[in-house]
């Protein structure tokens, strides 16, 4: 899986793991094609999903994986799930709401040696219940979020 050099191919590949992980899930692209402004539906909640290899400038010392999630995006989503490939293989996957989101980019690295948003990773066969526990915990989170 991830073999695939096309990046329209990754994403789809990427979907249909997760809409495969997530009983009841609705894969969006399917249903509506790319007009969608997300790409599954599941409990009520909308995710968009992204995938990134990791990219290391020459200036960077660690590789780091890169998100860029669009405005439209923002206004969509409830929650990002973000899948970090390291060569062919799933290393990664977080599930990050949208409130928790930065301005621009999403920067996945170590930070030290503790992963940033490491609170939001999960695995693929624990995405679903992670999702209900975040959104469980969320108005608390935030309020923490916000002290900090």
């Amino acid at each position: 899986m991830f073999e695939t050099t096309s990046n329209h191919q990754l994403h789809k590949e990427a979907v249909d793991l997760i809409v495969g992980n997530l009983p009841g899930a609705i894969n969006m692209d399917s249903l509506a094609g790319y007009d969608s402004s997300y790409h599954i539906e599941w409990n009520g909640l909308k995710l968009l999903v992204k995938v990134a290899r990791p990219l290391k400038k020459i200036s960077q010392p660690k590789a780091k994986w890169f998100f860029t999630p669009r405005e439209k995006d923002r206004k969509a989503a409830d929650y990002f799930v973000l899948l970090c490939l390291l060569d062919d293989r799933l290393e990664a996957i977080y599930a990050i709401p949208k409130v928790f989101l930065p301005r621009v980019y999403i920067t996945v690295t170590k930070l030290n040696g503790n992963m940033r948003y490491a609170y939001f990773r999960t695995t693929i066969d624990m995405l679903g219940v992670r999702i209900l526990d975040i959104q469980k915990n969320l108005p608390r989170l935030i309020k923490i979020a916000q002290k900090g």
